[in-house]
């Protein structure tokens, strides 16, 4: 397999984990917790606006996926500009922490204890 297809099966791969993931949260609840991290300065090292993460549907988060994918490479590759192969490495390395924290943030939609106490022991009781 080309590396070209190594890093479209991956991202086909985060397509169908974001698809697979529960519905998204009332509009309502997206709010108040977006406003409660807000309020905490909760700030995940994602690639989009804090403010924009703390507000993403499951629709969203596949655009970003796509909006990565197709970024410029001056932009993707940044952190190795002289090193192509490692561009594309980049791109799913971006993609795959932007999923982590979403995860983590419909997890905090639902009302998660565990990961409240998690985020609040790392923003509030520090």
């Amino acid at each position: 397999m080309s590396e070209e297809q190594e890093f479209s099966a991956k991202i086909d791969q985060f397509r169908r984990q974001v698809q697979e993931m529960p519905n998204d949260a009332s509009p309502e609840i997206i709010e108040k917790t977006a406003v409660r991290l807000e309020g905490i300065n909760y700030a995940p090292p994602v690639i989009i606006e804090h403010t924009r993460f703390l507000r993403l549907t499951k629709q969203g988060l596949l655009d970003e996926i796509d909006r990565i994918v197709a970024m410029p490479d001056a932009e993707a590759c940044a952190l190795a500009p002289n090193e192509p192969k490692k561009c594309q490495d980049l791109r799913v390395e971006f993609i795959s922490v932007q999923m982590f924290y979403y995860k983590k943030l419909a997890l905090l939609r639902q009302g998660d204890i565990e990961t409240w106490d998690e985020i609040d022991e790392l923003y509030v009781h520090d």
